[in-house]
């Protein structure tokens, strides 16, 4: 997204990263970041919360107009409702993709070889 915004923006388009990750964003130099501590695949805030949302998309344009300088960062305190563990379950898959089902297994494999070995 940071290289997606600096484009955008040498292109004349004003831009607001929204992402729990701002350090990057900040490294990479985005124009401005508005950096949440939400789970992964939740940037905006929970499903159906409009309330949370609302405000996480306020402060995206507030910061926007606000702004002074290219790097603006602003961080929301807005806490997820749900301990982290807890979420960070809920937004896996209840079972594994193909993919990452057969890396667990060579990864598994891997492993008893290794202990067999020894």
């Amino acid at each position: 997204m940071p290289v997606l915004a600096q484009i955008f923006e040498k292109a004349g388009f004003s831009t607001v990263v929204v992402t729990n990750m701002p350090y990057w964003c900040e490294k990479m130099g985005t124009p401005r970041t508005v950096g949440t501590e939400f789970t992964f695949g939740h940037i905006l805030g929970m499903p159906n919360h409009r309330d949370m949302q609302m405000t996480v998309i306020n402060a995206a344009l507030t910061l926007l107009k606000e702004a002074q300088e290219p790097g603006a960062v602003r961080d929301l305190d807005i806490e997820w409702p749900q301990p982290f563990d807890e979420a960070k379950r809920d937004w896996q898959p209840l079972e594994p993709s193909p993919i990452i089902a057969m890396m667990l297994e060579q990864r598994r494999a891997a492993a008893r070889e290794a202990h067999g070995a020894q």
